[in-house]
């Protein structure tokens, strides 16, 4: 499934970036946890094509996991009929989203089925004494990496690929996961560049776009708003990975965006160009 989103772009390149390795986090409201958006239809349609074709690629979920995925069916459900701006409401055994006339029966109380309630993928990351494990998730729109590569795996693990990981954020991110109230909701970007607007994209790198040209029309820029919450019974943290693909073509003509995006690629390390596919 291909996306072109419309709105204005929620985050652009900042030039000052020298790396990748920064948390960035911010405060979020809880009203906002989930992104009220215009396109859930196309996300709902992305989801379900893969859950019929593709299972095994965008849902896994290791044994043990059922009460926090029963706990994060109940959270959503709950969050999603309070906050009357998302336009969800519920008659009987089903869940409808009335700006866009999306019907779900509420049935089993796992994570996949209540995943496509919303255009977020969903990761539950529990805690396992000082790690936390990703037990299950819902990921339809990868960024570059494979479900079946992650799941079951520490947090660590799964960003040991991230260049100099370990060294810089490691402790800072296990600090922040194990210290993040209760309910609180806490908000970072993350960015891509990527050949093509398909939303589920496995790295297809950019090596032979040397140097990448702001005036190609084929490449987008990829952002992940991805957001954390902690449920308030398991203490798992509940990871929402929500993309945005906005084109070169219609972003070139924003003032700056050409000249930040030369210096921000001029000023990436080596290993941190050759981590997101750049080079």
């Amino acid at each position: 499934m291909k996306l072109d989103s419309s709105n204005s772009p929620i985050y652009l390149p900042e030039p000052s970036q020298e790396s990748v390795l920064r948390l960035g986090f911010e405060n979020c409201s809880s009203d906002s946890w989930i992104y009220a958006a215009n396109d859930l239809s196309l996300f709902n349609r992305h989801k379900s094509e893969l859950g019929h074709t593709a299972t095994a690629t965008c849902y896994a979920e290791i044994a043990g996991s059922e009460n926090t995925q029963a706990e994060f069916h109940d959270f959503l459900l709950q969050h999603l009929l309070q906050n009357p701006d998302l336009g969800y409401r519920r008659e009987g055994s089903k869940l409808i989203q009335q700006q866009e006339d999306l019907v779900w029966n509420i049935g089993e109380k796992k994570l996949w089925p209540a995943s496509v309630w919303v255009a977020e993928d969903i990761c539950l990351l529990e805690p396992r004494g000082d790690d936390f494990i990703m037990t299950a998730a819902s990921v339809c729109s990868p960024s570059n990496w494979l479900l079946e590569d992650k799941i079951g795996q520490t947090v660590d693990f799964i960003h040991a690929p991230v260049p100099g990981y370990e060294e810089v954020l490691s402790r800072r991110v296990n600090r922040f996961l194990q210290g993040l109230p209760s309910g609180k909701v806490m908000l970072r970007y993350n960015w891509s560049i990527q050949r093509g607007n398909e939303l589920c994209w496995r790295g297809e790198g950019l090596s032979a776009t040397t140097p990448i040209d702001p005036s190609d029309g084929d490449l987008f820029w990829r952002v992940e708003r991805q957001t954390f919450i902690r449920l308030p019974q398991s203490g798992a943290i509940v990871f929402g990975i929500r993309i945005f693909l906005h084109s070169f073509d219609s972003l070139r003509h924003r003032e700056g965006f050409t000249e930040s995006m030369e210096r921000l690629l001029s000023q990436l390390p080596e290993a941190e160009k050759r981590y997101k596919d750049l080079a």
